[in-house]
């Protein structure tokens, strides 16, 4: 249990939970009034500095945790509140459509069934992440190279092998940022040896209830397409979405 507060105020309050929020495309924390963050009927966060907002007195129980901001897309999570340990969480914010582009993205807008999940990636893998050491079946942290100054905390990856072997994996935090080790939300469903396996960055989005999505992407690293990956009658489909010489793309995925 952790308690925080300010003697000169007599008053001790409980720390319930921590939220960073992120710019998904940027990897930059989100500050000032870009966004909110709050809980259904509980008191608004405490903002600190560099995008982290404090959570402060919430009973224990289960609870739904929401964003949105001017140029970001709503987005919502859930979270579970105890009263021995506060959780620590990363909510990394999608552009929407009055987020201003930079000239090294790529805007993304299509149609697929309503309330569909979209992955999408780039499909030039040159300037994908690297393993910096085989992983275990089963692992729960892995070594990743990814760049300097490149934050992927709360960001979804796809791990793909030389054997045909792949799977989604995300970042829930940094275990040893001097190693590059990183803690992911799940373990590992197989494992993957270090030469020959590539990781890429994925975005993901939710349809509307009219099939509509748009998703704001870095271009890939030789200006090569997306790969799409969705479900369709209960199976996953892979379609690819070239760029065709145009910063903003449209997809249809029906």
């Amino acid at each position: 249990m952790e308690w925080f507060g300010s003697p000169s105020r007599r008053m001790v309050m409980r720390l319930s939970l921590t939220v960073q929020l992120t710019d998904d495309l940027t990897g930059l924390p989100v500050t000032g009034s870009n966004a909110r963050v709050w809980i259904e009927g509980q008191k608004p966060p405490i903002k600190k500095d560099g995008g982290r907002n404090v959570f402060v007195d919430i009973p224990p129980g289960e609870y739904v945790l929401s964003a949105e901001g001017g140029i970001y897309e709503h987005t919502s999570v859930n979270c579970t509140i105890t009263e021995d340990k506060a959780e620590n969480i990363t909510l990394r914010l999608l552009p929407n459509r009055l987020y201003p582009v930079p000239s090294d993205a790529v805007c993304i807008e299509g149609r697929a069934e309503p309330d569909q999940l979209i992955r999408i990636y780039a499909e030039d893998r040159s300037g994908a992440y690297k393993l910096l050491a085989d992983a275990e079946k089963g692992a729960e942290v892995i070594g990743i190279y990814h760049g300097t100054g490149i934050n992927i905390v709360g960001k979804l990856l796809k791990i793909i092998s030389s054997g045909d072997k792949e799977e989604y994996v995300r970042i829930v935090s940094a275990g040893n940022e001097e190693r590059s080790e990183y803690l992911l939300g799940e373990k590992l469903g197989a494992g993957y040896p270090k030469i020959g396996t590539v990781i890429v960055p994925v975005s993901e989005c939710m349809t509307d209830s009219s099939g509509n999505f748009f998703l704001l992407l870095k271009s890939g690293a030789s200006g090569s397409g997306f790969v799409c990956e969705y479900t369709k009658k209960k199976k996953t489909v892979r379609k690819t979405i070239g760029l065709s010489g145009s910063a903003h793309i449209k997809a249809d995925l029906t």
